[in-house]
């Protein structure tokens, strides 16, 4: 298992090359940066980090990813003091060889309950790779926040036992950091060691026993309730779709370790929720109703950044016919806003996000709600909607497509080969009409640029050019058919759907509208509407020359194998 290193005792002192790649990844993030040497910018980089999560600076790595080395010398090790001083941030070094090379790792640590600055007063953060400074009410927001301690770090209200704690938790997770197994007496080392304990500022329990915090109940108590009021999860099925409260049909408690909670909680959202079953082309598709890692990681978003301090709050999560609402208690921490929070990060519970990151449930500090954006687009969906008030924050996905459920099927057959949501539309369209010109893209997807999108696609092997200039089509390519086929307005099915789709977005379609839609004859077209109106699919009103065609139902849709 590869650990990703974010601290100085996880670094061996010698590696190779491969071996310190593998620890410390490639890409900068806000938990990593990369220097050739010793430059000025450590100004900006070692306060931002102090007051994001802490981190490392290697230095003798250039902007290449090229290993150039940089010696731990006195001159090296001055200069580095230096500007660690300069920010009153006391950091830790540490010289490795990786291959021939010796490197110089600083560790910066993460500065609670006090403001770190450069030296001419700015306040800076860590956002991916870069350090970015705080303004007006996000700097008052963060300041206010970071200032006061988290209630996860608070002491447990009342004395425990061992046996409150799971132990087979407890042991999975320092598993995970590649640290021994514990036992019930040494339950406390081994909390202090997955720090949500703590033997220093906040003094010893009796024994010489750590203090043991929030956080750690939250995490691994078989029942962290009697340490924590409100630490569970309210589930409820309510039928129907209005704001309103609506019967239950199901109801559910969720409580222990927070790994057993987070599963609970999953498999009553997939008892919940549907899965589609598709045929496409010569496989069978099964189609979640909702990205399963998007519900992971809402809910997971929940139950890692609520208040603890609000004693009694749940998080309460409800499932509706046509969404999901996921209910947290406690507003966004710090400088986060609705706006910013796909680029922007701020832990209210470091101490839970760490131990989370060490488990493997969490990847990337705040990569999460990005990711859920991203794979909703990916999935044709509407995206995430969060909303955010003085006292919580509740978060809705909502289980309408872009597409119907057997081109999602089709597109499925594909992967992930059509990366962006735009490409996937780009697809789709191309399926159902067989052919389209670029003034057809233009239209189903305004705002986008489409010479850019068709170069893309062409350079990928997703689409083909037929004809030139003003006359030029674009097919699917001959990879894309043989992947997943191209059945679409080929077949009677697909120019029923394309029809029908056509005349819930219009309202109602003439036969010669109908007609051009399909690029047929008025006289096949008007059998085909007139095959809708006998299956109750859609109704004619007017006469022979003035009919128009009206769905009956807005809702129905025409899938097929």
């Amino acid at each position: 298992m590869v650990r990703l290193a974010h601290r100085l005792a996880d670094i061996s002192d010698s590696l190779s090359v491969e071996e310190f790649w593998d620890l410390v990844e490639t890409v900068e993030n806000e938990m990593l940066d990369f220097k050739r040497g010793v430059p000025d910018s450590l100004y900006q980089v070692i306060p931002a980090m102090a007051m994001t999560n802490g981190g490392l600076i290697v230095c003798g790595v250039d902007d290449h990813r090229e290993i150039v080395g940089c010696s731990l010398n006195q001159g090296t090790q001055d200069r580095i003091m230096r500007y660690a001083n300069e920010c009153d941030v006391g950091v830790e070094l540490k010289s490795i060889t990786v291959g021939r090379h010796e490197l110089v790792v600083v560790e910066v640590p993460d500065v609670r309950e006090r403001i770190v600055t450069t030296p001419d007063g700015r306040l800076l953060r860590r956002v991916g790779g870069d350090s970015q400074p705080l303004r007006g009410d996000a700097l008052a927001r963060f300041v206010g926040e970071r200032c006061k301690r988290s209630a996860e770090e608070e002491p447990l209200t009342r004395l425990f036992s061992p046996g409150d704690f799971d132990l087979n938790a407890v042991n999975g997770a320092l598993d995970q950091q590649g640290r021994p197994a514990a036992d019930f007496a040494g339950l406390g080392r081994a909390l202090a060691d997955l720090n949500v304990a703590e033997y220093g500022d906040l003094g010893s329990a009796a024994g010489g026993e750590p203090v043991v915090m929030t956080a750690a109940a939250v995490l691994f108590a078989r029942d962290p309730r009697q340490f924590v009021p409100g630490a569970e999860v309210q589930l409820v099925r309510r039928l129907g779709v209005d704001p309103g409260p609506g019967p239950a049909s199901d109801r559910q408690e969720c409580s222990g370790p927070l790994t057993d909670v987070l599963g609970c909680c999953l498999a009553f959202l997939e008892k919940h929720t549907q899965r589609y079953e598709m045929v496409s082309g010569l496989f069978r598709e099964s189609i979640p109703e909702y990205p399963t890692s998007v519900i992971r990681e809402a809910v997971l978003n929940a139950l890692a950044h609520r208040d603890y301090g609000l004693a009694g709050s749940t998080v309460d999560v409800t499932v509706w016919d046509d969404r999901i609402e996921i209910h947290s208690p406690g507003p966004l921490p710090g400088h986060i806003t609705e706006e910013n929070m796909r680029v922007e990060h701020f832990s209210r519970n470091r101490r839970l996000m760490r131990a989370l990151r060490a488990m493997n449930l969490v990847e990337e500090f705040g990569e999460g709600v990005d990711r859920m954006y991203r794979e909703m687009e990916a999935r044709l969906m509407l995206p995430p909607e969060f909303k955010s008030t003085p006292d919580s924050v509740t978060v809705t996905l909502r289980n309408q497509f872009l597409v119907d459920i057997e081109e999602l099927a089709w597109l499925e057959m594909l992967d992930s080969w059509p990366g962006s949501a735009a490409e996937r539309l780009a697809l789709v369209e191309v399926r159902r009409l067989g052919q389209v010109p670029k003034r057809g893209f233009v239209e189903l997807l305004p705002g986008i640029d489409v010479d850019s999108l068709l170069s893309s696609m062409l350079s990928n092997g997703l689409l083909v050019r037929v004809g030139r200039r003003g006359g030029a089509q674009y097919q699917l390519s001959r990879d894309v058919i043989a992947t997943a086929g191209a059945s679409g307005i080929a077949t009677p099915q697909g120019r029923r759907r394309l029809l029908l789709d056509e005349m819930r977005r219009r309202s109602s379609l003439s036969t010669a509208e109908a007609a051009k839609i399909l690029g047929t004859e008025l006289s096949s077209t008007r059998r085909l509407l007139n095959s809708l109106v006998e299956a109750g699919l859609i109704h004619a009103r007017g006469n022979t020359r003035a009919r128009r065609y009206f769905p009956n139902d807005s809702n129905s849709t025409v899938c097929g194998p």
